[in-house]
């Protein structure tokens, strides 16, 4: 998520100004044109200097410290006045852009090189692979001791074992499959598949056409289907059997959320599937009445023991019950949404910051002011003071 120019975080830098009037018909203009997605020095002047985008959409990085090893970004939005001392420069988030520094006359300006002479750059959100074509996908089930000899293809194809064993071999390297599991064969990677004696095995397959730029890291390897990608593969199968217009492009972008989860595998703690269809319905209604409770309560004092107790669950399982689906804690989305809340009420200007504390039902506003700031960075009353409509 990036920060705007109008975040309070920015305040320790500058300012937003709402126009430049006639006291400042004496400032000094210079345009910046840019198009790069990196900067090696920064500027600094010994004045405030008044900056505007004329054109395009730019980042603003900005430091205070002395060797600029610490800076911010920001992307700029309306006029702004960065204070004197502070090491700023620019980079286009568009293709091209225009920018306006007004200073005062006399300013001095210095320039200083990046921390360690290392670039400081802007990661463009660019895809970095693309499934190009779905070619085929079906649900098969196999008889005990199916034996398929082998074949290798110059597309990808994927399959997921929903009940039984399937073992496979690829490029004379064995692998076996449980419920739950699936594998990728690279295109033209030769493979076998056959069922155990005296066990069926049913499974998708879903044939595609993909760029992959490190396709060894899901190549040659099994992969459990945890939560995540048990949903992306529901998702697709869900929307396959649609008609609607655009269903098609769901599918490719489902299919390329799922090869993402796989890619992310050993970077993302997993989250087990529900054991059936019906658990996993009796959780999300169940978490959802939980979460209409808490948004219905929220100017109440509660605890978590009177929410097990109203919804007849033990305090294990309501934390498991927020980890598999939320990936937070019980307690800990109760004290974001009452904080979350409370700059909502803090912008609205109806109620003193003791109120607002009141109403949310925190001990006391000492607590509530402590936990604000461990949240935000930021005091309660000095986020009041920097709110811009």
């Amino acid at each position: 998520m990036f920060n705007r120019t109008t975040s309070f975080i920015f305040n320790k830098y500058g300012e937003i100004i709402s126009e430049l009037n006639q006291r400042h018909d004496k400032l000094i203009e210079s345009t910046i044109r840019l198009k790069e997605k990196y900067i090696r020095e920064y500027m600094s002047f010994d004045k405030d200097v008044y900056i505007q985008v004329q054109q395009g959409i730019v980042m603003l990085v900005v430091s205070m410290d002395e060797d600029a090893a610490e800076y911010e970004k920001f992307v700029i939005h309306r006029i702004i006045k960065v204070k004197a001392g502070v090491k700023f420069n620019f980079i286009s988030i568009s293709s091209t852009s225009r920018v306006e520094l007004l200073y005062t006359y006399g300013a001095k300006k210095t320039m200083i090189p990046t921390f360690n002479k290392v670039p400081v750059t802007y990661e463009r959100l660019v895809p970095t692979f693309e499934v190009k074509e779905i070619f085929g996908y079906y649900y098969q089930v196999r008889n005990a001791n199916y034996i398929f000899p082998g074949e290798k293809h110059n597309y990808w194809e994927l399959s997921f074992i929903d009940h039984g064993t399937l073992h496979t071999n690829i490029d004379g390297k064995d692998f076996t499959l449980n419920n739950f599991d699936l594998i990728l064969y690279a295109p033209n990677q030769f493979h076998t598949q056959s069922t155990a004696d005296r066990q069926s095995c049913s499974y998708l397959t879903i044939l595609f056409e993909m760029d992959l730029p490190d396709a060894q890291r899901i190549s040659n390897r099994v992969f459990n289907a945890h939560r995540d990608i048990h949903n992306a593969l529901n998702n697709f199968i869900k929307v396959s059997s649609n008609e609607t217009f655009y269903d098609n492009e769901l599918m490719l972008c489902y299919l390329k959320e799922l090869i993402v989860k796989l890619l992310q595998y050993d970077f993302l703690s997993s989250t087990p599937v529900a054991s059936t269809p019906m658990q996993q319905r009796f959780e999300n209604e169940l978490l959802n009445e939980i979460i209409i409770y808490i948004n219905e309560n929220i100017y109440e004092s509660f605890t978590i023991e009177e929410i097990c107790h109203k919804f007849s669950i033990s305090r294990s399982s309501l934390q498991t019950l927020f980890k598999n689906n939320l990936s937070i804690a019980p307690k800990q989305y109760i004290s974001d949404l009452k904080l979350n809340k409370s700059k909502l009420l803090i912008k609205e200007s109806m109620y003193t910051i003791s109120e607002i504390s009141s109403k949310l039902g925190f001990s006391s506003i000492h607590y509530f002011s402590r936990k604000f700031k461990q949240q935000f960075g930021i005091t309660p009353t000095d986020y009041a003071k920097t709110i811009y409509n």
